[in-house]
């Protein structure tokens, strides 16, 4: 294959999707490699999106955000999960605080319904302003968003959603049966008396 060739083929492949991308109203890429630069050279093709699952995309920050907000105005779920920060060393020591992402789904996604964004580095700022701009929301998910602190009314305004996962959930479950081995024990010593 020539360079001629395979500059067909992209240019194919770019229509293509462009062509597609109208009518498509889910994508799911989690975990892919895609970058700002594709979002930004693709996210006008996607005028019907109305779910998008972006979740451990790390090529793709704030600005690659704010041009899927931009282009894609029927968006009503993101999943936009990332892995666990590494821990910082100290004591009561957080990761730096990162609201850029938030903001720019707040500045360009109002009629958001179901938002999960796991493990985020925004804090309070980036939350409220979420809350704030899409009146929408009615389900969120800031599992180990460690830089919230759920201060003022943030706390009320997340509790009045219909769903919503805190940042803080116990590292271990208690699993203590409900009075299985224990309601035997209390029949055995029943029938002794």
């Amino acid at each position: 294959m020539n360079i001629t060739q395979s500059v067909h083929i992209v240019i194919f492949s770019s229509v293509f999707f462009c062509y597609s991308g109208k009518l498509l109203n889910v994508l799911q890429i989690p975990m892919s490699e895609i970058s700002d630069q594709a979002v930004k050279k693709y996210a006008e093709c996607l005028p019907a999106l109305r779910v998008l699952d972006i979740s451990n995309c790390l090529k793709i920050s704030s600005s690659g955000i704010e041009a899927l907000g931009r282009h894609c105005k029927l968006l009503v779920q993101l999943k936009r999960n990332m892995p666990p920060p590494d821990v910082p060393h100290g004591y009561n020591a957080v990761p730096n605080v990162v609201n850029d992402e938030a903001l720019a789904i707040a500045n360009t996604m109002p009629v958001l319904e179901h938002l999960e964004l796991a493990y985020g580095l925004f804090s309070d700022t980036g939350l409220g302003a979420i809350l704030t701009r899409c009146p929408r929301l009615q389900t969120l998910d800031i599992l180990g968003c460690w830089n919230v602190r759920l201060e003022g009314d943030i706390e009320e305004r997340c509790c009045a959603l219909e769903s919503f996962r805190e940042p803080w959930e116990p590292m271990y479950s208690d699993c203590s049966s409900t009075g299985s081995d224990n309601d035997d024990d209390d029949e055995d010593n029943d029938s002794d008396n």
